[in-house]
């Protein structure tokens, strides 16, 4: 289907989008890329004026590190959608700023959100829907035909359904089952919350212990996964999880330790979570970041290199006394094998990063969220899409 149609019924479904009812005086200024590329500090790719149509992914630094343009830019041209995927490098103190430039640009269809955002975002948002707001994060916002942003939560079908049905080129789950099992999740924020939530309904008579750098946070998402599902969840402190992991089934890690790339906290300054294993205390050292990043990385990793080691060593320990058949999955993706991972490989035991549950997310947001109208008004089935979307995305990965 060539992008003439969609230029047609999707490309003035999208620059219609921002009517609130039939009411022209009620429309709001209308947006340029210009306008949104002011909210950005990486710059938008020549598709984005290319195409009818624009999504992407925002975040802190997605341009740097997200597999996401790849994989959606490869469905749009599998299902000939007149459309690109770009990442959105989207300061804290830009984000509000630039939704409301996305809300009123014309053929924007929504965004992912990832770190640091997925909290924050969702009081600049009209809608939340109910499994989100549960959750109490947005990975996914869409902008409906009537001007409404509404926000949605598909990490958790992602990571269940990455470990639970056979991935691309795969003949077998990674795992048959979660019921009765004990698991680990390392990590409180945004993507733990969702984790949390999504494992607590399939572990049936197992248990779920939660830890997080803050541990009120841990605590009280706990409670708060206990009370929605009825589970066995607790929460545990860092320094009695690697004593606690001895027991467990399984280890997941939905914190952003192990990822790759340069974290910049304002200020002029900078760390690094690469190097560490989420599974013990990691004390990166924060150091100042000028924009040179190979000064900045010599620097850091002088000043954490014993820090590097202490985690590194206390992780190494605990995976090789864990039990034989425990499995570990980590929802970090950039690098390819995170410290954890590596660890529990070379220790035997089986491992899955989170490429299966990006893709799997991805489709589910494709087909069923942030897409579906255009789809639809292209012509297309979006139910009948699922599986050839998951293919298309996972070789594009």
């Amino acid at each position: 289907m060539g992008g003439d149609a969609l230029r047609g019924e999707g490309g003035a479904r999208g620059r219609g989008s921002r009517l609130r009812g039939n009411d022209d005086a009620k429309l709001p200024p209308m947006a340029t890329l210009a306008d949104l590329q002011r909210w950005l500090d990486n710059p938008l790719p020549a598709e984005a004026a290319e195409r009818a149509l624009l999504s992407g992914s925002m975040g802190e630094s997605p341009s740097k590190y997200s597999r996401s343009p790849a994989m959606w830019n490869a469905a749009f041209r599998d299902v000939g959608l007149d459309a690109a995927h770009a990442p959105f490098d989207v300061r804290p103190e830009h984000l509000a700023g630039f939704v409301e430039a996305a809300r009123a640009l014309p053929g924007f269809m929504g965004s992912n959100v990832t770190v640091p955002h997925k909290l924050a975002i969702m009081p600049l948002l009209d809608e939340i829907d109910p499994i989100a707001r549960e959750i109490g994060a947005v990975n996914t916002f869409l902008l409906a035909e009537d001007g409404r942003l509404i926000g949605f939560n598909t990490d958790a079908d992602g990571l269940i359904a990455s470990m639970l049905r056979p991935l691309p080129g795969k003949a077998e789950p990674f795992l048959p089952s979660l019921d009765g099992r004990d698991v680990l999740l390392l990590g409180a924020g945004g993507a733990g919350r969702a984790a949390a939530f999504a494992l607590a309904r399939e572990i049936g008579g197992g248990s779920l212990l939660l830890t997080n750098r803050s541990p009120e946070r841990a605590a009280d998402l706990a409670a708060q996964a206990a009370a929605a599902t009825g589970a066995s969840v607790s929460a545990v402190g860092q320094e009695e999880v690697l004593a606690a992991a001895l027991r467990m089934d399984v280890i997941v890690n939905a914190s952003t330790v192990g990822q790759s790339g340069v974290r910049r906290l304002g200020g002029g300054e900078a760390t690094s979570l690469e190097a560490f294993s989420s599974l013990a205390p990691a004390s990166p050292a924060v150091v100042a970041d000028d924009g040179d990043e190979a000064a900045f990385r010599r620097e850091w990793f002088a000043q954490s290199a014993d820090a590097v080691a202490e985690n590194n060593a206390r992780s190494a320990e605990t995976i090789a006394s864990c039990k034989p058949e425990a499995a570990f999955v980590d929802a970090v993706y950039s690098p390819d094998e995170t410290v954890l991972l590596r660890q529990a490989r070379l220790s035997g035991r089986k491992t899955l990063n989170g490429k299966g549950m990006l893709v799997m997310q991805a489709a589910f947001s494709f087909v069923h969220r942030m897409t579906r109208r255009h789809l639809q008004a292209a012509g297309l089935d979006p139910d009948a899409l699922y599986d050839r979307v998951v293919a298309v995305m996972a070789e594009a990965f």
